[in-house]
């Protein structure tokens, strides 16, 4: 899926970052994946980068339980921190990886 931790712009024309509230809920959570996955098979011209964002700290992801039980079940790997690997948090995107995705061809913000 393109929503790995770290994707790389290359080949596609623009991101479209997908985050939830700040409260960072589980449907929040799943929005944000959910669009990120389904986004490139519609639409919105060219091919753009679909990147979900959890809203809060990568350390923050262990203290929700139930996203924690979700992610689990569903197979997601965890690091060290408690957090899915394969998710970016909001602590994990600096001003390096957004010129990145903006430089592809433009960024874009969608609220979930």
């Amino acid at each position: 899926l393109t929503f790995r931790a770290g994707p790389d712009p290359d080949g596609f024309q623009a991101a479209i970052v997908g985050i939830g509230n700040d409260a960072g809920d589980l449907d929040s959570l799943a929005a944000s994946i959910a669009i990120a996955d389904w986004q490139p098979v519609g639409g919105c011209g060219g091919r753009p980068l679909w990147v979900p964002i959890a809203p809060f700290p990568r350390s923050d992801f262990r203290l929700r339980q139930d996203a924690c039980l979700l992610f689990n079940h569903i197979g997601f790997s965890f690091d060290g921190a408690g957090a899915p690997e394969a998710l970016l948090h909001l602590d994990d995107v600096d001003a390096a990886t957004a010129r990145r995705w903006s430089d592809a061809g433009g960024l874009g913000l969608a609220l979930v």
